[in-house]
């Protein structure tokens, strides 16, 4: 079985409760936290990294994720540093806006030595988002992280999930995430995220792909909403169409979606030849063909229910 690491926030969502949206209730969530779930839940062995408070909000917080199987050894306590909050607000279609409150909380204070306390060898898969990317001090602890990782031959999985309101100077944005290309692996974007990244180099959306190539990514995958997804490699391109769903809430369901691809990687698909590497099966278009079809089944399962952990799929669901 591959182990998981994902690294960065875990924080609280605060959902509607009724039409008015007067009403709110607190839910566990963060990009990176959903995804430690979804590969927990999926059957796989997960861990998470990042920074949690001591208040209330924390407890919460540590205890869920928990309660979903997550192993919680490198979590790092900040004491006095308050837990992140996202009002998230949703349309009539299940789309969904953010207000952030995260001004110097605990997920921004996780540090270099925390990773080096990680034994790198029994990790098979990093994953991280640019939400920690936002800050100098947290973007630099996040590329560390990246480099612990490559420094191990582990798997770096990257998710840009941008956040525009999060950055105070969205100037820094594309290049920090570019920064971590050179690091990663796998690399999954929306079409909004890789078209706001190549308007900003002022690249097509066909050269900024090869552009993520040039740089070493050996992986990517560009979702777009009820269109299909797209797997992009050196060697080759395909697309995989999404089920066709009616959303309630479309909270997770990227994560759910990446969680899918990186548990399916780890499975033994009756194509295999016996004991293939992470690194082969990412060349294997069957084994990636494989992954994106499953991927695409999570992230169809999550759009079906509010929430983020509550509505990621088991593997039995998605079987």
């Amino acid at each position: 079985m591959t182990v998981l690491l994902s690294f960065g926030e875990v924080l609280v969502d605060l959902l509607p409760t009724d039409a008015t949206g007067k009403h709110h209730q607190p839910i566990a969530g963060g990009a990176p936290a959903n995804v430690a779930v979804g590969y927990a839940k999926l059957g796989g062995k997960s861990y998470f990294a990042g920074g949690i408070s001591a208040d209330h909000y924390g407890v919460m917080l540590k205890q869920a994720l928990a309660d979903q199987g997550v192993a919680t050894d490198y979590l790092a306590e900040v004491p006095g540093a308050a837990t992140a909050t996202v009002l998230v607000n949703l349309d009539e279609q299940g789309e969904r806006t953010f207000e952030f409150n995260r001004n110097g909380t605990a997920d921004m204070r996780y540090s270099n030595q925390h990773f080096d306390n990680i034994p790198w060898q029994g990790i098979d898969i990093f994953h991280l988002c640019s939400n920690t990317f936002t800050e100098t001090a947290i973007f630099n602890t996040s590329l560390y992280g990246a480099r612990c990782a490559n420094a191990f031959a582990t798997l770096v999985s990257f998710d840009v999930n941008l956040r525009l309101s999060l950055w105070q100077d969205t100037s820094l944005l594309a290049e920090r995430v570019e920064q971590c290309f050179r690091y990663t692996q796998v690399l999954k974007m929306s079409r909004e995220e890789a078209d706001y990244l190549a308007l900003a180099r002022d690249k097509s959306f066909e050269d900024y792909l090869q552009f993520c190539l040039a740089q070493g990514v050996e992986v990517i995958l560009v979702t777009d909403g009820a269109n299909p997804v797209q797997c992009i490699t050196a060697q080759q391109r395909f697309s995989v169409p999404v089920p066709k769903i009616s959303a309630v809430d479309t909270t997770a369901a990227g994560d759910s979606f990446i969680s899918g691809f990186l548990f399916a990687l780890g499975l033994e698909l009756e194509y295999d030849l016996v004991n293939l590497t992470l690194k082969q099966r990412i060349e294997s278009k069957a084994h990636l063909e494989a992954a994106v079809v499953f991927a695409t089944r999570c992230g169809a399962i999550t759009c079906g229910q509010k929430g983020a952990f509550p509505s990621l799929p088991t593997l039995a669901q998605v079987s």
